[in-house]
């Protein structure tokens, strides 16, 4: 299944936040830079945020169109489990379909 973001979505990089959330990061506070919104998307009148880790997974969406290798990216990249990294991504993936914020061919 190849993933795609569709031509109507519109994104906002919330500045002040991705700041916030970096700050927390460094300081190893992650719990607390999960609760950050960092990056909202909209798309006819329906909003959402998304946290460092679902703007680092969409940002990645915007190159990789499959969550496998999507997965192997990021769980190389933060040097985690993949198949643990793979679950997590496929959950997203399928919240953001639902809303239509992603789609699939």
């Amino acid at each position: 299944m190849k993933l795609k973001i569709p031509d109507d979505i519109f994104e906002r990089v919330e500045e002040e936040n991705l700041k916030q959330a970096q700050e927390c990061i460094e300081k190893g506070m992650f719990e607390e830079a999960e609760n950050i919104g960092v990056l909202t998307l909209i798309k006819s009148g329906i909003m959402t945020q998304l946290n460092p880790m679902g703007k680092i997974i969409w940002d990645n969406l915007k190159t990789l169109n499959t969550i496998e290798s999507i997965a192997q990216k990021v769980s190389k990249e933060f040097d985690i489990n993949f198949e643990e990294c793979y679950r997590d991504i496929e959950c997203f993936i399928q919240d953001l379909i639902k809303k239509g914020f992603i789609t699939y061919e």
